[in-house]
């Protein structure tokens, strides 16, 4: 039974240790500049030509990057241009300058008024798009209250509470939406959309082809008692993968939730740097291993992402019950009870709209980024040991 213990403690940490190495490779495997601090600045002057990939509290950018901006922060500005892909994370985003790739952003709030040549695929709590800017492209939403006021070349896909588009629109739109707004927009093509709600047309808006409401399935009385057992589900699910993880490897939880008390900003950046550069790797090795062999490391890049963002929401949720317990006062507990109280918690919060999806997300952010910052940590210290 001992050694079937201690197979297993290493059958997991083993486990952690592959998905932090996978995870890590956008930041060691290329060639860039790697920047973080609790300021990180390109200043209005200064032109980088290379791949920029920046953690911080503040990331402001007004110079000019030859190549693309991969970065997560508290708060990022980018007013100078940047010839190549924008990839960003944040509380407080907002671009004024130009993309000459897409943008792929996700964060609080956020604010877009420059040119993009490309794609913009967006994803937030509040989001506007301003009439200085531009999409080359198509644009790609999900958002509580989004606001568009720039010409879309060619279409608009969307999930989101409330949306109104400003402006002409080449192709088709199409999605999710509780309120959609047309006020003054020109759709070039057909508008085909799901919501329990009639489109507002106003201010001249016209849609060149047909319009089509599909209307949500009405799940009746069952709706709330299901939606509870899901999220009931989703709360034991979690707990069980917390308790395995402190009951098996209880030193490395300590350590990883005292990395997230330590160092926050940079466990952000590390963090949202997993999160949205991974799948982008998964799909690279994929597509490269089936020219020269080894296209399974793609495939089993996404569940190992998917664990280490699981494990990353128990590590926030394991932290945040010890910090509550601490303000109650509570010097004597077991660590499974901290735990088990954190998670109910976070996943009392996430039923809050829109504050609680920002919750979430950053719960995943923060705990994912100690816990690969805490795996690399260890994998260091073991040849020296």
């Amino acid at each position: 039974m001992a050694r079937m213990h201690s197979l297993t403690r290493r059958s997991v940490l083993a486990l952690l240790c592959t998905a932090g190495v996978f995870l890590w490779l956008p930041t060691t495997a290329l060639a860039a500049d790697l920047r973080q601090g609790a300021n990180v600045t390109v200043g209005a002057g200064q032109t980088v030509s290379d791949d920029i990939y920046a953690a911080g509290g503040t990331i402001t950018v007004a110079g000019t990057i030859n190549g693309s901006l991969i970065a997560a922060g508290a708060t990022i500005t980018v007013s100078g241009n940047v010839s190549r892909d924008l990839i960003i994370a944040g509380g407080t985003i907002n671009v004024t300058g130009k993309v000459g790739g897409s943008i792929r952003a996700a964060g609080g709030n956020l604010t877009l008024n420059g040119p993009v040549e490309q794609d913009v695929v967006i994803t937030g709590g509040m989001i506007a798009i301003g009439s200085g800017a531009t999409i080359g492209r198509d644009l790609v939403l999900a958002g509580g209250t989004t606001t568009v006021a720039a010409p879309v070349t060619r279409r608009v896909m969307m999930a989101s509470g409330s949306l109104t588009l400003m402006n002409r629109v080449g192709g088709d739109v199409r999605g999710n939406v509780d309120h959609l707004k047309l006020d003054g927009a020109q759709i070039g093509g057909n508008l085909d959309y799901t919501s329990n709600n009639q489109v507002e047309i106003v201010n001249g808006a016209r849609i060149a082809g047909t319009t089509t409401r599909h209307t949500p399935p009405d799940r009746g009385a069952s709706g709330p008692t299901n939606s509870f057992i899901g999220w009931l589900r989703a709360l034991i699910g979690i707990v069980a993968l917390g308790l395995l993880l402190i009951l098996l490897l209880p030193r490395f939880s300590s350590r990883s939730i005292d990395v997230l008390r330590a160092e926050p900003w940079l466990s952000l950046g590390v963090g949202a740097a997993i999160l949205v550069i991974t799948p982008i790797v998964a799909v690279i090795v994929f597509i490269v291993g089936l020219l020269i062999g080894g296209w399974w490391l793609g495939l089993l890049l996404i569940p190992l992402w998917i664990l280490a963002l699981a494990v990353g929401y128990v590590v926030s949720g394991f932290l945040l019950g010890r910090l509550v317990f601490a303000q109650l006062g509570w010097g004597r507990y077991h660590d499974a009870l901290a735990l088990i109280g954190g998670l109910f918690i976070l996943a009392v919060i996430t039923v809050i709209p829109i504050l609680g999806w920002l919750v979430g997300l950053a719960a995943l952010v923060f705990g994912t980024g100690a816990l690969a910052l805490a795996v690399s940590r260890r994998a260091r210290m073991r040849p020296a040991v």
